[in-house]
């Protein structure tokens, strides 16, 4: 059932309805008053996270306690209904089917857990903090960033705003071990401040991958789904916060070309080829590589504030949530065919 909520200021964006964005056969326009009507009847304190249902509906998460979940219709903006899970720090998503139902897997860096929720908002199970590790000396030290998910049941939660680690669970929801942070080699460690979140990538069937989104680090690393090294692949002047499939693309939102070292700096977004070769980039110059070595990346400054989230409907349109941005929590990209 809907909420009616408080008001808040949604300012238009500095680009124009005319303006194109990215390069290549991946140009794209911001649809102009998208889901405007729906910010003003619930509020976004920042934008996190977006998945899209088997119905269509477009799935937005929130730290605004009052609402976390808003499901919006995709094409139109309306929004179709809100719930909360009362998780003031709800910062990843995971949309996946279970047992023929779709569920919703949210971590929450200030309740210092994950939870299972049905898509009316049922609380179906609680992950709490990994205390069976020895890895913690209390549940303050555990701030969740993201779950990644197998079909078979398994899944990881990535330690993001914590000590970096990366947890593995059984289809049963046990943990079973650890890796990541400072455990084992070197090459499989992670810094502080790195795996803020990522993509299993089961494309290639005997090369799985976990795909991991080294945000304030500039780069992403690949690793086997046991937690060893495969390669690095560096983003100067980017951020990469998330890392989603699309076929055989991936798209990386940048929370800023400067973060954390300047955290008003604008950010943008990336698509990469099967290679993760940037093939076009939005709201930013098209990336240059020398002698196959990406080049420094800057934001144009005029279309995105922080973007956290993407997510791609099955016309190729991309929906954007940013983090700290009042102005514009949340955007849709039209593609230009």
């Amino acid at each position: 059932m809907l909420k009616s909520l408080l008001l808040i200021g949604v300012l238009s964006l500095p680009c124009q309805a005319d303006e194109t964005l990215g390069q290549s056969e991946f140009r794209y326009r911001i649809v102009q008053g998208w889901a405007e009507t729906a910010l003003q009847q619930a509020p976004i304190k920042n934008g996190h996270a977006l998945a899209f249902d088997q119905q269509g509906r477009l799935f937005v998460l929130t730290d605004e306690p009052r609402n976390n979940i808003l499901i919006l219709n995709a094409k139109s903006g309306e929004l179709l209904d809100t719930w909360t899970a009362r998780m003031p720090g709800a910062h990843g998503m995971s949309l996946i089917t279970e047992n023929d139902q779709e569920v919703l897997y949210i971590t929450d860096t200030v309740l210092h857990e994950v939870r299972k929720l049905s898509l009316d908002g049922k609380e179906l199970a609680r992950f709490p903090w990994p205390q069976k590790s020895g890895l913690y000396a209390n549940e303050a030290e555990y701030r969740p960033s993201k779950t990644l998910h197998h079909p078979d049941g398994r899944f990881w939660v990535m330690d993001g705003y914590g000590k970096d680690y990366i947890h593995a669970y059984d289809p049963h929801g046990q943990l079973t071990h650890t890796w990541g942070g400072n455990v084992g080699e070197v090459t499989d460690q992670l810094a502080h401040w790195g795996p803020h979140g990522g993509a299993l990538d089961l494309r290639t069937t005997d090369q799985p991958r976990i795909v991991i989104a080294m945000s304030d680090q500039q780069e992403i690393k690949r690793f086997t789904l046991d937690g060893h090294w495969v390669d690095s692949l560096p983003f100067p002047g980017g951020n990469p916060r998330d890392v989603v499939l699309w076929g055989d693309l991936a798209i990386i939102p940048h929370l800023g070309d400067q973060w954390p070292k300047d955290r008003h700096s604008p950010g943008f977004i990336s698509i990469l080829d099967r290679d993760f070769k940037i093939v076009s980039n939005l709201g930013a110059p098209p990336a240059r590589y020398q002698d196959g070595v990406l080049q420094p990346m800057k934001s144009e400054g005029q279309t995105f504030i922080h973007p956290h989230a993407v997510a791609v409907d099955s016309e190729g349109n991309l929906y954007v949530a940013q983090f700290a941005s009042p102005a514009a929590p949340l955007l849709k990209l039209e593609r230009i065919r």
